[in-house]
């Protein structure tokens, strides 16, 4: 699943992992949108997406989309929990980016996950803990039961020079491993001996001569 400008502004699609096959149109969600795929439920069911800058999600393969947040708030990195029950997203809504989680498909409970920040959250494989982003790479325990219950977070290690988003699309920095051991951050390096900017003024009257 992934989103392409193919009409006027982005849109969903789905291809065959391994290349074959044509891509199809998940659902028309109307002209002029910004659109982003997020992530599929392990069996398969549903996929969030963003819309603007709201919460969605579909039913496969009815292809039916439906609204989870609709708030005048951003909301990014949206994620299923492995069970399928919890959805875990960043929200601005506080005025600052925060991690919350809320129940799903029904979306009628909301626990607030960080407490000094945090984007991109990430399920370990077994749905026993969060990982995110905030000064350092951030984890937070999540106690299994009916209800959803997290610990206080606690820093894991210093991200020093990530990568910074490079358009509105770009929204994912790092992953971690299914046991929650190994991390992959995209990460800036420093080159000693990059040549230095040149700007050439007044351009247009050197190709007149």
């Amino acid at each position: 699943m992934y989103s392409a400008n193919r009409k006027l502004g982005m849109q969903l699609y789905v291809k065959n992992a391994d290349g074959s096959g044509s891509e199809k149109e998940v659902t028309d969600l109307g002209l002029g949108l910004m659109v982003n795929a997020w992530d599929w439920s392990r069996d398969g069911k549903y996929a969030l997406f963003r819309k603007r800058n709201e919460l969605w999600y579909f039913s496969w393969p009815e292809r039916a989309a439906k609204p989870l947040i609709q708030a005048n708030w951003t909301v990014q990195n949206a994620h299923f929990s492995p069970d399928g029950r919890w959805v875990v997203y960043a929200s601005n809504e506080t005025g600052n980016m925060e991690i919350y989680v809320s129940t799903f498909p029904s979306g009628d409970g909301k626990w607030q996950v960080s407490s000094a920040g945090g984007q991109e959250p990430r399920w370990r494989q077994d749905g026993k803990e969060l990982f995110y982003l905030s000064a350092k790479m951030m984890a937070a325990a999540v106690t299994p039961g009916a209800s959803f219950k997290a610990g206080s977070p606690v820093a894991l290690f210093q991200t020093t020079h990530r990568r910074q988003p490079i358009s509105a699309q770009d929204r994912f920095s790092y992953d971690v491993s299914g046991d929650g051991q190994r991390f992959l951050i995209n990460t800036k390096l420093d080159e000693a001996n990059v040549a230095p900017l040149s700007i050439l003024l007044n351009w247009a009257s050197e190709m007149e001569k």
